[in-house]
C-alpha cells in the first residue's frame, strides 16, 4: 500500500510540473473511452496528460481508477473491498506532422511509441470445479484476489485532427505482462481440482483460471485503443 501511495504521489507531482511549465499550445489531455467497458482487465475511468518534449517527442502519462465491479466480478461473501486502479507512462516518436490549419501544433500523423503500465486489482469472485478431478464431486468456491501486474509494450499509432483542437487518437500494442496473483480463502488447488471451463472459448473464462491459479506468471500482453483528445 505505501509503495502504491509513492507511485501515485511521483504520478501526480510529474504531471503537475509539467503542466505548469508547458506552453500551452504543447499539452493535450486525453479520455479513453473503451477503458469505461474493459471487464477482462478493469473497468476504469481513465485520461491522461501528453506534453512535448521536443520538434518529434512527446511524453504521455495516464491514470484509470476502477468505477465498478466487472460482469463476472460476484460472490457471495466480499472478501475484498472491489477497488483498483492503472497507471502507464509512454514515450512517443511522431513520424511526419500533418499541417491541417485545425491545431496549433503540426505534429499528428503516424506514430511509434513504447511504455510501461502498472494494474492493481482488488475483486471478489466464484468459481466452479471439481474436487480431486472426480466429475461427480462439483463445488463452487468463493474468494478474494489480489492481482498486481507489471508490464512494457511497442505500439504503433495515428493521432488525427477530426475538429478544430479535438483530436482522435488510434493505437496497437504487444508486449510482455509478469502477473502476480494472490487470493484469499480460496479452497480450490490447481493440483489436485480440475476448474470446471466452457465448451466455447472465452476471455472471462481465462480470467477466472487465471485468478484461481494465484501465483507468478510472464505471458505476452496485447493492446489496442482509442483515445479522444483535446490540444490547448
Amino acid at each position: 500500500m505505501n509503495l502504491t501511495k509513492k507511485l501515485l504521489g511521483i504520478l501526480f507531482f510529474s504531471l503537475h510540473f509539467l503542466f505548469l511549465n508547458a506552453q500551452s499550445d504543447k499539452v493535450s489531455i486525453k479520455f479513453s473511452p473503451l477503458a469505461l467497458m474493459d471487464d477482462v482487465s478493469m473497468p476504469t475511468i481513465q485520461g491522461g496528460l501528453e506534453v512535448k518534449l521536443s520538434k518529434r517527442i512527446y511524453w504521455y502519462n495516464e491514470v484509470g481508477v476502477k468505477y465498478r465491479r466487472c460482469v463476472n466480478e460476484f460472490s457471495d461473501t466480499a472478501f475484498v473491498e472491489s477497488r483498483g486502479f492503472k497507471l502507464k507512462t509512454e514515450i512517443r516518436y511522431y513520424l511526419r506532422g500533418l499541417n491541417t490549419g485545425f491545431v496549433k501544433q503540426p505534429i499528428n500523423g503516424f506514430y511509434v511509441a513504447g511504455n510501461a503500465f502498472f494494474i492493481n486489482d482488488y475483486h471478489n469472485t466464484k468459481v466452479g470445479y471439481f474436487a480431486m478431478k472426480d466429475s461427480s464431486t462439483f463445488k463452487q468456491d468463493a474468494f478474494g484476489v489480489h492481482k498486481k501486474i507489471f508490464g512494457i509494450n511497442v505500439l504503433a499509432g495515428f493521432q488525427q485532427p477530426i475538429y478544430k483542437n479535438f483530436l482522435i487518437d488510434l493505437y496497437l500494442g504487444i508486449g510482455v505482462r509478469l502477473r502476480m496473483v494472490n487470493t484469499v480463502e480460496k479452497v480450490f488447488n490447481k493440483d489436485t481440482d480440475s476448474l470446471e471451463q466452457t465448451v466455447d472459448f472465452s476471455v472471462l473464462s481465462i480470467r477466472d483460471y487465471v485468478d484461481a491459479s494465484g501465483g507468478n506468471s510472464v505471458v505476452p500482453n496485447f493492446t489496442g485503443g482509442i483515445r479522444l483528445c483535446y490540444r490547448f
